[in-house]
């Protein structure tokens, strides 16, 4: 009962902040997958999680640094549906479930806002690689003034089975976000 609740005031708070959102097609309906974003702002998760909602009415679990863990487990873990990292073993184990019971999961590979020296972490591709689910990126210039953030969504992402440089794999992901985002590299 309480993500219902927290889903439909979320939804309709965080709209306000969005101006434009493309690409809304290349959500798929049918299966589990793993978004992949950058990171600029607290609200970004909530942000991203608009158009997803919107198509889906399916809860998105994101990766997060447990700062806002005094909230309490029932708020951050099971209305928000937040996957706390308290340590990185933890955290990636529990998304991993998540994933293989047809949960979405949503990380940002950067790990922190505004990352100064871009140095993905490839979390997100062994995810991807070692429970099969794609990978949606999602571009993102996120902004608090009403109507200026923008959302574009790219089209999935299938990993070949190569665990082999996973730097190099986790940097091209990230080179697609932030085009998908009008960002420079």
């Amino acid at each position: 009962m309480a993500y219902p609740i927290s889903r439909f005031w979320l939804f309709y708070t965080f709209r306000i902040l969005i101006r434009q959102i493309k690409g809304l097609d290349n959500i798929p309906t049918n299966l589990n997958f793993i978004v992949v974003s950058n990171h600029e702002k607290l609200a970004d998760p909530f942000i991203i999680i608009y158009p997803l909602l919107r198509k889906l009415n399916k809860k998105i679990h994101f990766i997060a640094t447990p700062t806002w863990w005094f909230l309490g487990e029932t708020i951050c873990r099971k209305w928000i549906g937040c996957i706390p990292m308290f340590n990185q073993k933890q955290a990636y184990i529990e998304a991993k479930k998540l994933i293989n019971s047809g949960e979405i999961v949503g990380i940002f590979p950067e790990g922190h806002l505004e990352a100064k020296v871009r140095n993905p972490k490839t979390g997100a591709i062994r995810l991807a690689l070692e429970t099969n689910a794609p990978i949606l990126p999602i571009g993102l210039k996120s902004s608090y003034i009403p109507f200026n953030s923008t959302l574009n969504i790219g089209k999935l992402i299938y990993l070949k089975k190569n665990k082999k440089n996973l730097k190099k794999q986790a940097s091209d992901l990230m080179k697609k976000v932030y085009q998908l985002s009008g960002s420079k590299i």
